[in-house]
C-alpha cells in the first residue's frame, strides 16, 4: 500500500464530527471520544446538520437535535456542540462547513470524521475532490465492514492517501481508519425502540429528554 510521506504533526488541530444525530446516542459519543483520544485532539466539535442533502429531512427540528447533542456532551472533556449548520439556510454541505471553519481557523488542521457507509458514496457528495484536501479524513467503519464494496476510484483514493491512525501521521489530504469499533446499534434502532415504547436508558445519555419530547412515538 502506498502512503504519503510522514511529516511532523501540525501545531493546532480540531476534530469535526458532523451528522444528523437523530437522535444522539452512546455510539456517537464513543466515536467522538475515540477521535479525540486516538489523535490527541484538544477539541472535537459535533455539528448536527440542518437540511441534509443526501437523506430525507429528519422529522425532528435541527434546533431540537442540537439541544440534545449539547445536553449529551455536558461534562465531556474536549467535546463541544456547534450549531453553525442549524443556523444555515438551505442544504448543508460538508465541504462548505469545513471551508467556513478553515477560514475562521487558518492555522488549524481539521481532522474530520466520516462513516464508512458515507465514504462509500463520497463521489456523490458536493465537490468531493475538494473534500479530500479539506483536512485529514478519518473513516469510522462498523464492525465487519466490507471494504471490497468500494468502487475502484475510491479504492485508489484510499490506497494512495491512507496513513496510520496516529498523531504524527496527521496532515491535509491524508486518510486514516479509526481503529475503535462502533457499538452495534444505530439511531434507526433507537427510534424504533422509542416507537415501540421500549427502554432506551442504556443507549443514550438524553433518554429522558427524548422520551418527554414525544417526538419518536409514531
Amino acid at each position: 500500500m502506498s502512503t504519503p510521506d510522514i511529516a511532523m504533526p501540525p501545531k493546532a488541530t480540531l476534530g469535526i464530527f458532523g451528522g444528523t444525530f437523530d437522535p444522539i446516542h452512546n455510539g456517537h459519543l464513543i466515536l467522538a471520544r475515540a477521535l479525540r483520544d486516538t489523535f490527541v485532539l484538544p477539541e472535537v466539535r459535533l455539528i448536527p446538520t440542518g437540511l441534509p442533502p443526501h437523506r430525507p429531512v429528519p422529522p425532528v427540528s435541527p434546533q431540537q437535535r442540537f439541544d440534545w447533542v449539547k445536553q449529551a456532551l455536558a461534562g465531556e472533556s474536549g467535546l463541544t456542540a456547534d450549531d453553525r449548520e442549524v443556523r444555515r439556510d438551505g442544504y448543508c454541505y460538508t465541504v462548505d462547513t469545513l471551508a467556513e471553519l478553515q477560514q475562521a481557523l487558518p492555522d488549524t488542521l481539521l481532522v474530520w470524521l466520516i462513516g464508512a457507509d458515507s465514504f462509500h458514496h463520497l463521489t456523490t457528495w458536493q465537490r468531493w475532490t475538494d473534500l479530500l484536501e479539506a483536512g485529514h479524513m478519518v473513516i469510522a467503519a462498523r464492525p465487519g465492514y466490507d471494504w471490497t464494496k468500494l468502487s475502484e476510484e475510491l479504492t485508489r483514493v484510499l490506497q494512495s492517501r491512507e496513513v496510520p491512525a496516529q498523531t504524527d501521521a496527521l496532515g491535509k489530504g491524508r486518510i486514516s481508519i479509526l481503529p475503535t469499533p462502533l457499538m452495534p446499534f444505530s439511531a434507526t434502532d433507537l427510534r424504533e425502540k422509542l416507537a415501540r415504547g421500549e427502554d432506551i436508558n442504556g443507549l443514550t445519555p438524553v433518554a429522558e429528554a427524548i422520551r418527554q419530547s414525544g417526538l419518536y412515538l409514531t
